[in-house]
């Protein structure tokens, strides 16, 4: 697109320059390579997350083993208490958990949507509620796989090289890459004619991936703290940003504060509760010094979800 766009622009001088360009091939020729290459992309053929938001996705997976463990229990308590009259497998724990284990993304979006509507239906929620399956529980089942699934379908990017794809995806492939290139060399040779050096610094390979490389996105990563650990999450944060902190283990606790050094424990700072997102400048954290620290201040490890928004 940005080739084309780069030959759009110039679209009349060019193709006089470049009659190959001319006529119908626009229309008739790289039109129907993008479609051919947009059509197997889009497909699925070459999506895939990228190594850092697959570890965070699953990340946020494993956070619902213990609380289906736990839904589990309460179940089997409100069926023979007679408070719930569905019996355990309509809840289809089994099927979410064996997705959980294989990271099947779509088999744990399906998964939870069919648990989270049993856990809905009647006055199930209420019977699980009573026995101390709380609302705040059944609300982190829903956050986790919120933060899971929203990973999974924002965060795409190309996962195979071309030499990877199959011989006759690689023909589809190149033959748009190859279309592409001479669109950039016609117009840098007609720039080149013409002493036009704004538009000869816009038609190179460089320029043009350049137009269509975004910036990566800022987005929440999540940190595993183990028990009685602290992390120095951000050394000399910039008084305008903000900080923001989520603590994603339901039974867990933590603290955020600031010290001089690095390998330092919070013994008093901003507590993190379950599920509350804290946001913070540098100069808002009990402390003194530049590292942000956040301490696992409970029994077993702990997750907690940071960002850093720019001021």
């Amino acid at each position: 697109l940005a080739s084309q766009a780069l030959l759009d622009t110039n679209s009349v001088a060019v193709k006089a320059y470049d009659t190959t360009l001319g006529g119908t091939w626009e229309t008739l020729v790289f039109d129907v390579q993008f479609a051919a290459v947009e059509g197997m992309v889009s497909g699925g053929g070459m999506e895939g997350l990228n190594v850092e938001d697959t570890k965070l996705r699953n990340g946020y997976m494993n956070n619902e083993t213990p609380i289906l463990r736990d839904l589990t229990y309460k179940i089997k308590a409100c069926i023979k208490a007679g408070t719930i009259t569905d019996g355990l497998l309509s809840f289809n724990l089994g099927a979410l958990k064996k997705s959980i284990s294989k990271k099947d993304i779509n088999g744990f979006h399906l998964a939870y949507t069919t648990t989270m509507a049993r856990i809905n239906a009647g006055g199930n929620a209420a019977a699980l509620n009573t026995a101390g399956f709380t609302t705040a529980k059944q609300t982190s089942i829903t956050t986790n796989h919120d933060f899971a699934w929203g990973i999974q379908n924002t965060k795409i990017t190309l996962k195979v090289n071309i030499s990877e794809l199959s011989a006759a995806n690689q023909i589809i492939v190149k033959a748009l890459l190859a279309s592409c290139a001479h669109i950039i060399k016609a117009v840098r040779a007609y720039a080149e004619s013409v002493s036009n050096t704004t538009l000869m610094k816009k038609a190179t390979q460089k320029a043009v991936l350049s137009t269509v490389t975004p910036a990566k996105p800022i987005g929440v990563r999540g940190r595993r703290i183990e028990q009685n650990q602290s992390i120095c999450w951000l050394q000399h944060p910039t008084l305008r940003d903000d900080m923001e902190f989520t603590l994603f283990t339901e039974t867990g606790s933590a603290t955020v504060c600031r010290m001089d050094s690095k390998t330092g424990t919070c013994t008093a700072g901003i507590v993190l509760v379950f599920d509350i997102k804290v946001t913070l400048k540098k100069m808002e954290v009990p402390g003194t010094g530049d590292c942000i620290i956040i301490t696992n201040t409970g029994v077993g490890y702990i997750h907690v979800a940071v960002l850093r928004i720019k001021g």
